[in-house]
């Protein structure tokens, strides 16, 4: 769903202060952002960063692509309820060495896979915690529902594939069955 206007929380503030310098784009005005007009528009190693819903940020990512600018030079900020699905409790199942099939966690609407699995003692890596850096992306190993990828390290292919899942962001209709101890990337 676009953003309206009356949305926008910082917006007067950002008027007084940028004056006819800043502009909106404002889905119930009917502007929507011309994102590869932007980046054509940017000197060739320039550096960006955006913020905003999961949506804004695949446009983005694409857009760049599409410029021919390297993936490196586009820095992703993302808002913490980014998802194409509701937020709702979702269960994991894990798979590994000394754990017994079946175990399974029931990751609640509030918290996140990441949280649910150290806390039990699953000790799974992260560092950013907000889907950007991959460091907590686990091993998926069967989806008995549907992802919802909420992070913007993994590229719209790996996404459709769904053999990584980022702990710290990602969610899932459904169960999913993952592989904590056995990181294939690190072979």
């Amino acid at each position: 769903m676009p953003c309206a206007r009356g949305d926008a929380v910082y917006l007067d503030t950002l008027e007084r202060a940028l004056g006819d310098r800043l502009s909106v784009h404002a889905g119930d005005e009917g502007r929507r952002l011309d994102l590869g007009g932007v980046f054509a528009a940017l000197p060739q190693d320039m550096m960006t960063l955006f913020c905003g819903p999961m949506r804004m940020l695949d446009a983005a990512r694409r857009a760049w692509e599409a410029s021919g600018r390297p993936l490196s030079d586009l820095r992703y900020e993302t808002f913490g309820s980014s998802g194409l699905l509701p937020t709702e409790p979702f269960r994991v199942r894990l798979r590994g060495q000394g754990t017994e099939l079946g175990t399974e966690f029931v990751i609640p609407r509030d918290g996140s896979m990441l949280d649910v699995l150290n806390e039990a003692g699953h000790e799974v890596m992260s560092d950013c915690r907000r889907g950007e850096c991959g460091v907590c992306a686990l091993d998926v190993v069967d989806v008995d529902g549907e992802i919802d990828h909420r992070d913007v390290f993994f590229s719209e292919h790996q996404k459709q594939e769904s053999r990584k899942i980022c702990a710290c962001v990602s969610r899932a209709r459904g169960t999913i069955t993952v592989d904590t101890l056995h990181r294939s990337d690190a072979l």
